[in-house]
């Protein structure tokens, strides 16, 4: 069982027009709700490729009980603290171009008791069932960054390997707890390793070198790399015509963790993840693709190995 902690979950409206202009009135052709957050879409690409998944974070208001009523319809097991602001919500509109505009509002603020409340849940229900555990997603107002490594810590000391998709100052805290993988966008390592230019191969090992055990860097349509320490991968990517690309490096993460929850090696992790991913920017909505699209664009991806 693969478990999703999403700390700043969100209500995802994603709006599709034929073209995206300003000052002007957009009617969607197509309006699609889904329970979001980065944890949320990555437990929805995992469990179309197979994989039995919990998720938690923290839920609040109506919002926050329509977000667990949806992920339970969809068979995404929620378990989430409740707390006492909004759930937010985040608008999305994009275009048969494929071009976006996002406006994502501040997540519900949580207490310290709040935090306490989920660390006491991961340690007593959650982590004891799970393979893997992915931390993903932005903070709410009143989580520092040492809340992010502590959720990390808690996974290390249940002796379960975890995960973690954040950026900006969690990133920095949570690589100092040694995470078994370290899934971040180009934009995001960045943040870390100091060099805005950097290019995906030379972010994975700096941030391997910072305390990831194993790290993973997305750079959009250009693909991905990875590294362990020893060795280096750079993962191509098929074209495709893209719909919808927002979520698609959640499908990777998803893709990743199905992959080596199963004892399968890097190289494959990396091209079934590419492969979710690519096919997550043909259909709208986060985490969401054709299973059967996915499995044939695995067959297009192209891992390279490299010795350090």
């Amino acid at each position: 069982m693969i478990l999703c902690v999403t700390p700043n979950p969100a209500v995802d409206r994603t709006a599709l027009v034929a073209r995206l202009t300003f000052d002007a009135v957009l009617r969607p052709t197509e309006v699609l709700v889904l329970p979001g957050g980065k944890g949320n879409n990555v437990a929805r690409a995992a469990h179309r490729l197979g994989a039995l998944v919990t998720t938690t974070g923290f839920a609040g208001g109506h919002a926050g009980r329509w977000l667990v009523e949806a992920l339970d319809a969809e068979g995404l097991n929620p378990r989430f603290v409740p707390v006492g602001g909004e759930t937010r919500t985040t608008y999305v509109t994009v275009d048969a171009a494929g071009r976006s505009t996002l406006v994502y509002e501040p997540g519900a603020p949580v207490t310290d008791d709040d935090q306490a409340a989920l660390r006491a849940l991961l340690a007593t229900n959650l982590l004891p069932a799970a393979t893997w555990t992915a931390v993903c997603g932005s903070p709410p107002d009143g989580m520092a960054a040492a809340g992010y490594a502590a959720l990390v810590e808690a996974s290390h000391a249940a002796g379960r390997p975890c995960l973690v998709d954040v950026g900006g100052p969690p990133l920095a805290a949570v690589i100092a707890e040694r995470p078994d993988v370290v899934k971040v966008s180009r934009d995001e390592a960045a943040s870390v390793v100091e060099a805005r230019a950097v290019d995906a191969v030379s972010a994975a090992r700096a941030l391997v070198a910072r305390g990831a055990v194993i790290a993973v860097v997305t750079d959009g349509p250009r693909g991905a790399a990875a590294s362990d320490g020893r060795s280096s991968w750079a993962v191509e990517v098929p074209r495709v015509r893209a719909v919808d690309a927002i979520g698609s490096g959640d499908a990777f993460t998803a893709g990743l963790l199905v992959t080596l929850g199963s004892g399968r090696p890097i190289d494959e992790a990396l091209a079934v993840a590419a492969a979710a991913g690519t096919a997550n920017a043909e259909m709208l909505g986060a985490g969401r693709f054709d299973s059967a699209r996915q499995a044939e664009l695995v067959e297009h991806v192209r891992v390279r190995r490299h010795a350090h």
